[in-house]
């Protein structure tokens, strides 16, 4: 039986996918930095994604992420991003249920999580400022 080699993080493509991440998402990001400031990003005609500030410090803010349109659907995204201003990276902190990922996880585990789930997650979140890039437009920020 061959064995899969163990995932080995590469750190420099990690902080490398934070760095085009921050450049994305500071872009969508409210023009307040206050507590409860959001904008709106509407993709679809019936996807509106809400982002909305958590915390703000002088060198960090998180950021919620919520589908946030009238209608209900099987499967609401909902992610938090940490940004670290000072070295201008943003990371997924939270996904859905689930906080605080580890660099590795072992496989097989009781949360079925893949080897490279922190990183899978912040490809994730690439992919969805990709799509706001291509299609999506940026309402007028709400501040709440």
């Amino acid at each position: 039986m061959l064995r899969k080699a163990p995932y080995i993080p590469k750190l420099p493509d990690f902080l490398s996918l934070c760095e085009r991440n921050y450049a994305a998402l500071y872009h969508l990001l409210p023009s307040s930095t206050t507590v409860g400031a959001s904008a709106l990003i509407q993709l679809t005609a019936h996807d509106i994604y809400r982002v909305t500030i958590l915390e703000a410090a002088p060198f960090t803010t998180r950021v919620k992420i919520e589908l946030s349109s009238g209608q209900q659907h099987f499967f609401q995204p909902s992610f938090d991003v940490q940004l670290y201003h000072d070295a201008r990276l943003a990371e997924v902190v939270r996904a859905q249920q689930q906080w605080r990922f580890i660099g590795v996880y072992p496989y097989p585990n009781n949360t079925m999580s893949q080897p490279d789930e922190k990183r899978q997650i912040n490809l994730l979140l690439r992919d969805w400022l990709n799509l706001c890039s291509r299609q999506g437009y940026c309402a007028e920020p709400v501040v709440l």
